[in-house]
């Protein structure tokens, strides 16, 4: 056991496994380096108060308050990090677990930076003002877990190349672009709220080149668009609550085709429920609940030929709520075109109208992201 006290000058390394920290009340301060640096399985660091690091904010390179390097089934308990470009940053350090921590960062790096470490956890923290809150990449089987993640130059959370992932009960609020998981497969994002993601290009979370991933119980919420499917395939989107977004699901593609079941979620309050922008996409519908569904058993379009010729022609975001395109909308919704009725949802089931979304931001919005989403490629 190694208790700290008072205040301490930094770099500090520990290297002994097993060893238990405790530091109630300490505060290791550095201006070189990574201020504490752990290089062996099992050592546990409690209470502890870091300032500072050395100045590299590189994104995949940054200085730490706290670096773990082969510190398998580490633990960081209750710290907290002001002043560093990253708070934690880890490597080859599987099953390592970062719990219960507060950082803010300065926009540069991400706040908890993990590589190659497989089941690393990070869960009931809070972690504001950084690059990304929380990036993983090559780090399968990890757990980000009931963090509240808020005001990140980018996104919240950001899972690159993995697997088995499982993303739960966290709250991401007001970041500058969303949430997202790219490249992997059977990954799970479960009991998440994606709210105020409002900036022209944000959305709530983005699913990029994943393969069978779940997107299930979820809360998108007041976001320039909800969730994004971008060339992904076998996506699960069940049981989401989306309400009063621009856009609610849009899904669209790159370079790849989209395959995904969209089955019991519930859209209310939202301009647009459905945007496919893919002509390929294979998109099951069914079961879902809609404000504008009929209050009879027939079937429900939740798109519209005018949301399709949107994402074309983005300047006409300008137009979505004028009275020739609602009831351009409302009859098509009542004889939907060939080209999608394969879009149309068979057991729709309705709902009493909720206030409208917040318009004239979200329209802004809505042009803003979709000119961004014609142009990008």
């Amino acid at each position: 056991m190694l208790r700290l006290q008072g205040d301490l000058q930094g770099p500090l390394v520990l290297n002994t496994p097993g060893l238990q920290v405790e530091a109630q009340g300490a505060t290791l301060r550095g201006t070189q380096g990574h201020t504490l640096v752990l290089n062996a399985p099992g050592i546990r660091v409690r209470g502890l108060r870091v300032v500072g690091a050395g100045p590299s904010s590189d994104f995949f390179d940054p200085h730490a308050g706290v670096y773990l390097e082969g510190c398998e089934g580490c633990l960081l308990e209750g710290l907290e990090v002001e002043g560093a470009p990253t708070a934690v940053r880890l490597e080859n350090s599987p099953g390592a677990k970062v719990r219960g921590i507060k950082a803010r960062g300065m926009g540069e790096a991400p706040g908890v930076l993990a590589y190659r470490s497989p089941g690393v956890q990070v869960e009931g923290s809070e972690l504001s003002g950084f690059m990304d809150g929380i990036y993983l990449e090559y780090t399968p089987e990890a757990r980000i877990l009931e963090n509240r993640l808020l005001d990140h130059a980018r996104y919240a959370w950001h899972v690159m190349l993995s697997w088995g992932v499982e993303v739960r009960g966290n709250l991401s609020f007001g970041n500058g672009v969303g949430s997202a998981i790219m490249h992997g497969a059977e990954n799970r994002v479960v009991g998440n709220r994606f709210l105020g993601e409002r900036a022209p290009i944000a959305y709530g979370l983005l699913v990029q080149g994943e393969r069978g991933t779940a997107v299930e119980a979820n809360l998108f919420g007041e976001n320039t668009i909800g969730l994004v499917l971008m060339d992904s395939q076998g996506v699960l989107v069940r049981a989401n609550r989306f309400e009063e977004n621009g856009t609610a699901l849009r899904i669209t593609r790159e370079r790849g085709e989209n395959s995904a079941q969209v089955m019991a979620n519930v859209f209310q309050g939202n301009l647009y429920d459905l945007l496919v922008d893919d002509p390929k996409a294979k998109a099951e519908v069914v079961g879902n609940a809609y404000d504008r569904a009929p209050g009879l058993p027939v079937p429900h379009l939740p798109t519209s030929s005018f949301a399709l010729l949107l994402a074309r022609q983005p300047e006409l975001s300008l137009f979505a709520l004028s009275p020739g395109v609602l009831l351009w909308e409302g009859a098509e919704a009542q004889v939907p075109g060939l080209r999608l009725l394969a879009l149309a949802d068979p057991r729709p089931t309705p709902l009493p109208r909720k206030r409208a979304a917040p318009a004239a931001p979200l329209l802004l919005g809505l042009l803003g992201g979709a000119l961004w989403w014609r142009w990008r490629v």
